[in-house]
């Protein structure tokens, strides 16, 4: 029987002659075609400044060194993500705070949030899971993680920076690469000079014929930039994007009706069940491709050290959650085959939250 994998990503001739138009042109790093694909990435979500980089990490761990995270720092941040989230906040030298989820839609918990909140506290990272929005109020600056979300004039202008990411399995793609928006120009500037090692002007700048070939190193940065190669895959995906969102809520709203769920999110289909070991066997044997999206990172041998409390929903739903097959791809019939396979191995999301 035919195979349907975790998910895939819709190319077609569009973006193949895109990228060989770069390829023709002599120019393949950071240029013309990023700037273009900063300027209509931006307009698209809302946001006035958009800046590319080479990953929604990098994006991140930028945007904490524009706030001047530190050591002696904190950084509330979900358990339940990718360690990404958490591996930034470290590497300034800061201390992640772990926060509980909601279990409508896997997001933080803005109780949680709030019962965390002290002195040291400089930021909070809220994570869009599954392209779910979550919808935290704090004074604090907010950092959003949107590598799942890439919503259409919904940039949250009273965020200080939106981190998202064009991963190859994400719901528009350029192989690799991120993006970070903001409504503030003095910290756009700052971060395209950030992701090219501090430098005053671009490579592509100054290598035009007619252009000043000097620059200065206003500060020790990092690379962190795109490539032209990137964004003209993604210019493409960006036209496309509409298009792939409206086939993706209509397989989530499939799932829903055979499966009696209300899931909203169009970039994962996260579903519980007992027993995983069981229930993976079982797909890897009839070729259906599950994964699991997040184990909690409070109980990591990476990140225990932060663990100050237990997080009840986090830890339930992080014992039991699968992902299922989700793309703009897959078909009614593919849907309903895993729809069938899977529903005998659901489990309720009821749960006391009681300690």
């Amino acid at each position: 029987m035919k195979q349907i994998p975790l998910t895939r990503a819709k190319i077609g001739q569009e973006e193949i002659r895109a990228v060989t138009k770069v390829l023709k042109s002599g120019w393949l790093t950071m240029g013309r075609e990023t700037e273009k694909f900063e300027n209509e990435f931006a307009k698209y979500v809302g946001a006035k400044y958009a800046v590319a980089v080479n990953s929604a990490t990098s994006g991140l761990f930028l945007s904490l060194k524009a706030l001047g995270i530190k050591e002696g720092d904190e950084v509330v941040v979900p358990s339940f993500t990718f360690a990404s989230t958490v591996n930034v906040i470290i590497h300034c030298g800061a201390t992640p705070v772990f926060a509980d989820i909601k279990m409508n839609d896997f997001t933080m918990d803005q109780k949680s949030m709030e019962s965390l909140i002290t002195k040291k506290t400089k930021a909070v990272i809220p994570v869009h899971y599954a392209a779910n929005r979550a919808g935290i109020k704090t004074k604090i600056p907010v950092i959003e993680d949107s590598a799942h979300l890439i919503e259409k004039n919904g940039d949250n202008q009273n965020v200080f920076t939106s981190c998202y990411s064009f991963y190859a399995t994400k719901n528009m793609t350029t192989g690799e690469g991120g993006m970070i928006t903001t409504k503030d120009k003095e910290t756009a500037d700052w971060l395209k000079m950030a992701r090219l090692h501090g430098l005053s002007r671009d490579a592509w700048k100054r290598y035009e014929l007619k252009s000043k070939w000097i620059y200065t190193v206003e500060f020790p940065g990092w690379k962190f930039n795109t490539t032209d190669l990137n964004s003209a895959l993604g210019r493409v995906q960006l036209k496309k994007l509409d298009a792939f969102q409206k086939r993706r809520r209509h397989v989530v709203n499939l799932y829903n009706k055979l499966l009696g769920l209300g899931n909203s999110g169009t970039h994962l289909y996260p579903v519980l069940v007992e027993n995983r070991d069981k229930f993976f066997d079982k797909m890897q044997k009839i070729g259906i491709g599950c994964s699991f999206h997040f184990t909690p990172l409070h109980l990591q041998p990476a990140f225990k050290r932060f663990r100050t409390r237990r997080l009840p929903i986090t830890e339930y739903v992080g014992d039991r959650v699968v992902t299922l097959p989700l793309d703009a791809v897959i078909t009614d019939r593919e849907v309903k085959r895993v729809a069938g396979m899977v529903k005998p191995f659901l489990v309720s999301r009821d749960i006391s939250t009681k300690e």
